[in-house]
């Protein structure tokens, strides 16, 4: 009796949470609050691959990872075995797509996410790699509000990115994170939408969060047109220090989170995309942004975070530094 007592209590919560959410939606449709978003259906169309001829990084720090030039299709999606996320799921999800000076457009290169309507936060390594270093914001354009990959959808729009800000000590997956100033705000809509950041001092804890991104649908090589999503735990940092052990530097900063029987979670590329947890008000914060794992989902090694809390102070100072006069 008590555990069904529990369990209700537990369901009442979850409820009352969402049902905060949702009467944002219907009452004034705030876009510019974080965190809530749309929550229309739009049925999936058919996993088709991506033919552009483009670069491959491979974020696979298992003893047979390679880099490779050239490939005839871009594998540049972490999620592995998700499902079809809905439309307006996650409306701060961004394609960061890049125009390389030598090879032309590549089109998705990785995964950004909107803190801000001028900013958008992903991981250094995108940007600085063993391929290039491309820190210039005219190479690089944010996609957001789009659900089905370069399909141009009502209410999806490209910016222009201004300046591209890395970590100053990123090396090696450590200090993983960079930060992309757009020309222009994002404009705030059903499916445009910023995420909040968590606070300093709150405590995150163990629970299921959500892992988005254009990723592998199952084995096969080809990226998902779909905006894909996949539930993974939270981990202690010890159990991705055991897995991986002297082949990649973990350090306070990074998040462990996700599924160690190999059923689900991250592949290649498709990096700095959204690790999201639901406060207990409903809305949706950003814990991590999506830096490495061992290849599509290995068993035994749970996939690697930047953890977002551990850079709230360089996430505010950078933003702060590089604020605009004429900004509202």
């Amino acid at each position: 009796m008590c555990r069904l007592r529990g369990d209700l209590v537990v369901l009442l919560v979850i409820v009352l949470a969402e049902a905060q959410c949702f009467m944002m939606r219907i009452v004034g449709e705030n876009h510019s609050k974080c965190g809530c978003p749309a929550a229309s259906q739009r049925q999936p169309r058919s996993i088709a691959p991506s033919k552009v001829q483009g670069l491959l990084l491979k974020d696979d720090v298992s003893s047979s990872s390679t880099i490779t030039a050239t490939a005839t299709t871009t594998t540049t999606g972490r999620i592995f075995n998700g499902k079809p996320s809905r439309k307006g799921a996650w409306p701060w999800q961004v394609s960061l797509q890049l125009l390389h000076p030598k090879l032309g457009f590549i089109g998705h290169w990785c995964g950004g996410v909107l803190i801000d309507p001028r900013w958008v936060i992903t991981v250094a390594h995108c940007i600085h790699n063993e391929l290039f270093n491309l820190p210039i914001g005219a190479l690089w354009t944010a996609v957001v509000g789009e659900w089905e990959l370069d399909a141009g959808g009502r209410g999806s729009a490209r910016l222009p990115v201004e300046k591209v800000i890395l970590h100053e000590r990123f090396n090696n997956y450590v200090h993983d994170i960079a930060l992309m100033k757009l020309a222009r705000p994002a404009p705030l809509s059903k499916v445009v939408r910023t995420i909040c950041l968590p606070g300093p001092e709150q405590y995150i804890g163990k629970r299921q969060c959500v892992a988005s991104g254009w990723g592998r649908y199952g084995p096969s090589p080809s990226l998902s047109t779909a905006l894909l999503e996949v539930s993974v735990p939270l981990l202690d940092l010890e159990e991705c220090l055991q897995a991986y052990g002297t082949s990649v530097p973990i350090r306070k900063g990074h998040l462990c989170a996700g599924h160690i029987d190999g059923s689900s979670g991250s592949c290649v590329g498709d990096s700095g995309g959204p690790l999201q947890c639901r406060r207990s008000d409903g809305a949706w914060q950003l814990v991590g942004v999506t830096s490495f794992g061992s290849g599509c989902a290995r068993p035994g090694y749970p996939d690697v975070y930047t953890e977002i809390q551990h850079y709230l102070n360089w996430i505010n100072s950078t933003i702060h530094a590089n604020h605009d006069d004429d900004e509202q």
